[in-house]
């Protein structure tokens, strides 16, 4: 049972991720790095509301209701920071 559960999720939070734009993948790889809103900006050169609009679309579109469900989410989805 737990099993079948969690290839449900994965397969659910795999599902969602494929409806993120680049810069949303982008802004989730670099919180689930744990970095904060101002350090995403520097390092994609956006400003740091731009990080807080593509963060809002990012947890609506990944049906998150917290930061950590978020990054259980990307982690389940295989994401588990930046690319390199």
């Amino acid at each position: 049972y737990v099993e079948a559960l969690t290839a449900e999720l994965v397969e659910k939070a795999g599902a969602l991720i494929a409806t993120l734009s680049v810069r949303e993948r982008q802004v989730l790889e670099l919180l689930v790095a744990g970095r904060s809103n101002k350090v995403i900006a520097y390092e994609l050169e956006i400003s740091p509301r731009t990080v807080e609009i593509h963060r809002a679309h990012v947890m609506e579109k990944m049906e998150a209701k917290s930061l950590s469900d978020l990054v259980r989410a990307a982690l389940a989805a295989g994401i588990s920071g930046p690319a390199a």
